[in-house]
């Protein structure tokens, strides 16, 4: 059986650019769910000592600059850690 090429949405490498432009330094990944509909994550250590009400805020006022309604519709999460929340190795 063949293996499809997946495509991604445009709006994709949008938003990932836009976080990424924001917010200087962060890392920023995404995983489709299904269809059309993106989970992202950003990992950014502007986030350290930051509720989860203004990281929240903060990416969704740049999703929401960038994409438009119908795009936002396919963004299923975005995900905020700063570095103090990663696991420590």
């Amino acid at each position: 059986m063949a293996q499809g090429t997946v495509t991604l949405p445009g709006f994709v490498s949008r938003l990932e650019a836009k976080l990424s432009g924001d917010l200087t330094g962060a890392v920023v990944s995404h995983e489709q769910i299904r269809g059309q509909r993106c989970r992202f994550i950003v990992v950014w250590s502007g986030f350290d000592g930051m509720g989860h009400p203004e990281r929240q805020r903060k990416v969704w006022d740049a999703a929401e600059t960038e994409l438009s309604k119908s795009e936002l519709l396919n963004v299923g999460m975005i995900l905020t850690l700063g570095t103090e929340d990663q696991p420590q190795q």
